[in-house]
């Protein structure tokens, strides 16, 4: 057997485990099976693990390059499926976590051919909530009410002040809007109404042509920028009669 046919069946078995991880519905465990089968079905003299550093090959003897190649791209297919499944058990997430947790999802929707949205939107009067809240309290309450609004692997964010994000894997801007409009009727359904704390604007985006997580909020943050712009100075009705005057 040549090099080349070597390669063909590195190439192969790489195909077929990528494709097992990127499944959508892929089955518990697939990781594990494929850590297991793919040294014996590439004919690699190795074993393969996981290790906090990411996937680990013991080589029994000294790899070639393609062997080498092989198992640092399956690697990398390991690590996308690893973020892919990570649980949103946080209720609330600060802008650091939510930004990788954004790049992340992008990554995924990219590797898996799916959509990605978000949503970022305003919450009026947390400087303002009824006393003696601590105004940290009034945060993860809309942070929790924002998140029993969505579903179990949608994220919620604080970006900070009064701006609050939604990431939507496998979702669109649509899905995102009505998601937000559940978010927006708990929010209005809370005690906290009473004491001036209201939804505000909200700006959407889905992945589309962007090429990163950051720049898919910027795209929101610039949306809702101009919703708030459209809501503090509206259109007049009739375009002969100006607002003032």
């Amino acid at each position: 057997m040549g090099a080349m046919d070597d390669a063909h069946i590195l190439m192969d078995v790489l195909s077929r485990a990528a494709a097992a991880l990127a499944a959508p519905q892929a089955e518990a465990g697939v990781i594990d099976r494929i850590l297991e089968s793919a040294p014996r079905e590439a004919s690699l003299a190795c074993r393969l693990r996981l290790a906090p550093e990411g996937l680990v090959a013991e080589w029994d003897g000294e790899p070639s390059r393609d062997q080498e190649a092989f198992t640092d791209a399956l690697g990398h297919c390991v690590a996308l499926a690893l973020a892919a499944g990570v649980a949103g058990d946080e209720v609330l997430l600060d802008s650091a976590t939510f930004a990788v947790e954004l790049e992340r999802a992008v990554a995924t929707a990219r590797w898996r051919s799916q959509a990605v949205a978000i949503a970022v939107f305003t919450v009026h009067g947390l400087e303002l909530g009824p006393r003696p809240v601590d105004q940290r309290d009034l945060i993860l309450h809309v942070g929790a009410l924002a998140r029993s609004a969505v579903r179990h692997d949608d994220r919620v964010g604080h970006l900070g002040a009064d701006q609050f994000a939604l990431l939507f894997p496998r979702a669109g801007e649509f899905e995102a809007r009505a998601a937000f409009k559940r978010v927006r009727a708990s929010l209005a359904g809370s005690e906290l109404v009473t004491g001036g704390i209201v939804c505000g604007a909200a700006g959407f985006a889905e992945l589309g042509g962007h090429t990163s997580g950051a720049e898919l909020l910027a795209d929101a943050r610039e949306r809702l920028s101009l919703a708030r712009r459209r809501a503090y100075f509206p259109a007049p009705t009739d375009p002969t009669q100006p607002l003032a005057g």
